[in-house]
Parts: structure tokens; C-alpha cells; sequence
């Protein structure tokens, strides 16, 4: 089959949809699909189809002809369109219908309430007067997790929808357990739907055991607000923003951290927190992620992002003794390996992508 997937951004700033793209790509390579991609921007050495487009709204007139180009050349079965708020996504789904070229949709949590509500007239504006009618003709609308299936039939009541989470690669080589650190991490966008506001409010109120808060991630305009919050609760020697981390940077900050914070309002899976597990580090999150409940009773913590309730849930996994710390790890691991894997659930997306060609024909 070859499947081309259309997103706004594919570079390191797109955060988790980048990580759950690259994923998707190369496990339907390794199924002998031809998958491509083609975004908005990338890293260096990645071999996807690139328009470069900087203006708010991604447009440039010359993506109706790349797309074209892409679907000559490479004899497109089935456009998946990523995202649902720019004109990338826009033209793509347009030229699926006018070519009559099977569509699957992912809004990648982007229609979720707390999101829907930011710019509301414009969105709204956007998506009855332009996009819904195209997006409404999608084989099927595919969602992440059970509250944005809820989501989603609000605004797509005659699609059939298929729900499949993210998934993680797991690693099934051996990790010491001997160099764990007493840092708290969080690693993701330095964005206010984060709730890292309220990761420093409650680390403030944790009583001093030697415990560092470490917040990864590229620097932006909150992170400002951010220092101004860190210093007004004179955290400075306690707080360090550590900018973005990659490859083994990133891995080795996975490992050695005590536990990993991610006090989502609004989140869909939230591929930081299969990251944590998959490297058996115990991860506290909210249910705003949309996570399996199994989560709470599986070495992981899932929570209502509010102070209170992250302030007694840090409390108690910073009096974990160190093998307390290690079993809940493997715990998480094993929950993520079984639930959340490639290896268990990729069957389910070539699934999919054969049921939309076969509805096609």
C-alpha cells in the first residue's frame, strides 16, 4: 500500500505528533508499505517531502501542486491527514475528495474541550464555513483515546470513528538500576495546557530531601513566566531549566530520573508518558491524558491537575525507598509493554488503512 501523511510540522518543536508520525512511518515501512511524509519543516536528516511555509497559517499556494506531484509520482492509495487547524491539512483532505483517494483523519487531541475553547470564534469560523465539509468525508476519523472518541462524535456524528492509541517502541534490553537520581523531570513543551505551573507550586511545598526539579524543554515566552514563578518562590538553587534534550541526552535523563511529572489540563496519551515507562521510570500524569485507569494501579499515578492532588502525590513517590522506586518502574513497564506497544498493536493500524481502501473500491 502507499500511504502519504500530510502534517503541518514534523520538526523536534512539533513535540509527541512528530514522535507518534516518525513511529507510525516506520512500522508500516517495515510491513513493506511505501509510507512518505510531507510537512512544513523537519530535522536534518530526515527523509520526508518538505514545503516550507512560515506565515501563521502555513499557506502557500504552491502545496496544491506538491501534493499533486507527490500522488502522480508515487501513486497514492490513501492520504492520511495529521492535525486539523491549518491549510496543510485543509488542501490535503480537498485534494483527497476531488481525486477520490481514501482519507483518514487524526486530530491528534486537537479538538479536545480545553483546546476548542482557545480562539474559539476563529476556530469555529474555520471549521463549519471551511474544513468540516471535506474532513466530513473522511473513510474514518481516527481518535487517540476513549474521551476524544466523546469529543469527536460532537463534530463528526455520521463518520465511523476507530480508536488506537499512541504507541511506544519498547526496550527490551536490561536497565541498571544503579545510577537513579533524585531529580523530578519534566520533558515536553514549555506550553500553559502542561500545567508545569502547578509541578513548580507543588515542588515548592515538598520538604527538602535533596530532590532537584528538573524542566526540559525548548526555551519560549512561558518559560519566562515560568523563572518569574520559580524566583518568587525562591527555587532558583532547587528549579533548573535545562532547554531541550535529544537522543541519548533524552534517554539518559528518562533513566536516572526518581519520577517524571506531566500535569497535563489537556493531553492525548502524551507520548512522554509511554517514554517514562518504557525505560521502567514512574510517571505521574492526569487523567486529562485519557490514559488507561489501570495506569493508577500499575506503578504510575494518574491524577486531576490541580495542586492538592499533585502535592500528595509527590509526597509520596519522593518517600519511596530506592526499591520501591525500581519496582514501580518495572511495574509501569510491563503495563506499557502490554497495552501500549508497537509489537502488540500495530496490527490494528494496517487494519485500518486496508478497511478505508477496501470501503474505496
Amino acid at each position: 500500500m502507499k500511504i502519504l501523511h500530510i502534517v503541518e510540522d514534523f520538526s523536534i518543536k512539533s513535540g509527541g505528533l512528530r514522535t507518534v508520525i516518525k513511529n507510525l512511518d516506520f512500522h508500516l515501512k517495515k510491513l513493506g508499505h511505501d509510507s512518505f511524509i510531507l510537512a512544513s519543516d523537519k530535522e536534518k536528516n530526515d527523509d520526508v517531502f518538505v514545503l516550507n511555509a512560515t506565515n501563521k497559517w502555513l499557506y502557500s499556494r504552491n502545496w496544491k501542486n506538491k501534493i499533486l506531484k507527490i500522488i502522480g509520482e508515487q501513486k497514492i492509495e490513501l492520504i492520511h491527514i495529521h492535525g486539523a487547524w491549518l491549510y496543510p491539512q485543509f488542501i490535503g483532505a480537498k485534494i483527497a475528495i476531488q481525486k477520490k483517494i481514501p482519507m483518514i483523519l487524526s486530530l491528534h487531541g486537537m479538538f479536545q474541550p480545553w483546546l476548542w475553547k482557545k480562539g474559539t470564534l476563529k476556530k469555529k469560523l474555520y471549521f463549519y464555513l471551511l474544513s468540516k465539509k471535506y474532513f466530513a468525508k473522511a473513510e474514518f476519523i481516527h481518535t487517540i483515546t476513549a474521551q476524544e472518541t466523546e469529543t469527536i462524535k460532537e463534530f463528526f456524528k455520521r463518520n465511523e470513528i476507530i480508536e488506537i492509541p499512541n504507541l511506544i517502541t519498547i526496550d527490551k534490553l536490561e536497565i541498571a538500576n544503579n545510577n537513579i537520581k533524585k531529580n523530578v523531570v519534566y520533558l515536553g513543551r514549555i506550553n500553559q495546557t502542561k500545567g508545569i505551573d502547578l509541578l513548580i507550586k507543588a515542588f515548592s511545598r515538598i520538604e527538602n530531601q535533596g530532590f532537584q526539579l528538573k524542566i526540559a524543554g525548548g526555551f519560549n515566552s512561558h518559560q519566562k513566566e515560568l523563572e518569574r514563578l520559580v524566583k518568587s518562590l525562591k527555587l532558583e538553587r532547587k528549579v533548573a531549566f535545562i532547554g531541550e534534550v535529544k537522543g541519548e541526552e533524552k534517554i539518559n535523563l528518562i533513566r536516572t530520573a526518581w519520577v517524571m511529572v506531566s500535569p497535563s489540563y489537556s493531553d492525548v496519551i502524551g507520548m512522554v508518558n509511554l517514554e517514562a515507562a518504557s525505560f521502567k521510570t514512574p510517571m505521574i500524569t492526569t487523567f486529562k491524558t485519557g490514559l488507561n485507569k489501570d495506569w493508577n494501579t500499575n506503578g504510575g499515578f494518574l491524577i486531576n491537575p490541580n495542586l492538592e492532588e499533585l502535592i500528595i502525590t509527590l509526597k509520596e513517590s519522593l518517600n519511596w525507598s530506592l526499591k520501591e522506586r525500581v519496582s514501580k518502574g518495572e511495574l509501569l513497564y510491563k503495563f506499557v509493554e502490554k497495552e501500549y506497544s508497537w509489537e502488540n498493536k500495530l496490527k490494528d493500524w494496517e487494519a485500518l488503512y486496508k478497511k478505508a481502501t477496501v470501503n474505496e473500491k
